[in-house]
């Protein structure tokens, strides 16, 4: 498990960096010019990189503990943000909130039992996949008229397929192996719900609100998940110790996600 956590925390902090990197990139040009400038290139690759170190967290840590620790990753872009961009500084409130959050990732980790991961059946990957398929023809047709709560929903039900995709994946460990496994399908169709409904989400309403609602989702349910079918063991007697950290650290990164650097780097 240790490496698990070791690797969460790199993919947070990972993506954290990419925030800061791409909202700098994208202060410099508007529209499409957006994704040629360098520096949202360069957040782009960071972020490619963010996830492919997570891709292996899965595999290592309880879902609870990685969702929650990449959840966080706002704590790196808040903190960070008056380096990256002029006019933004933090309050005193925001130093409050990234304390909240780290409290609640440490009673995380010390909640986190040793691990008994179980197989899944066939049956199990072909219902993700169902899953994933109506999740993505549901944000398709909402993406035009949905508001933005629902579009925030559907985000965090991508990136939680994304995530009990991978961990439900079993491979020989290489990389041909993982990309002609079945679960795969669920983490490209989950991670594309992911972003499509994020960014419209982000588009059509309040940057707190739907980052609040995704990162909820994403942490929740696949926490959920991995206690209750996958074999993610909570240590006795930190049951409630648990759902408390979770829901601190969660409201933690509302607050953030709610502060004007946030909104900045959203």
């Amino acid at each position: 498990m240790v490496l698990g956590l070791v690797l969460a925390l790199v993919s947070c902090v990972l993506y954290g960096i990419a925030t800061l990197v791409q909202a700098a990139g994208s202060k410099k040009a508007e529209g499409l010019q957006t994704f040629v400038q360098p520096l949202v290139i360069i957040g782009l690759v960071i972020d490619g990189g963010a996830f492919l170190v997570s891709l292996v967290a899965y595999q290592y840590a309880p879902l609870f503990l990685v969702q929650t620790i990449i959840g966080a990753a706002v704590v790196i872009s808040v903190l960070g943000a008056p380096r990256f961009l002029p006019g933004v500084s933090l309050r005193t409130i925001d130093l409050v909130g990234a304390a909240i959050v780290l409290v609640g990732l440490v009673v995380i980790a010390g909640a986190a039992g040793p691990e008994d991961p179980r197989k899944p059946g066939g049956s199990f990957v072909t219902a993700l996949i169902v899953i994933s398929v109506a999740v993505a023809l549901l944000t398709a047709i909402a993406y035009k008229k949905a508001p933005a709560w629902v579009m925030a929903v559907l985000a965090g039900l991508g990136f939680s397929l994304v995530a009990v995709g991978t961990r439900a994946a079993e491979t020989d460990g290489s990389i041909l192996d993982a990309i002609l496994h079945p679960v795969a399908i669920v983490v490209v169709l989950g991670g594309a719900v992911g972003v499509v409904g994020n960014i419209r989400a982000l588009e059509r309403g309040s940057v707190a609100i739907a980052a609040s609602i995704v990162t909820l989702v994403e942490v929740v349910l696949p926490s959920i998940v991995g206690v209750t079918m996958l074999g993610d063991q909570v240590r006795p007697g930190w049951g409630v110790a648990l759902v408390l950290a979770i829901t601190v650290a969660l409201g933690g990164c509302a607050l953030l996600a709610a502060s004007p650097a946030g909104k900045a780097t959203a």
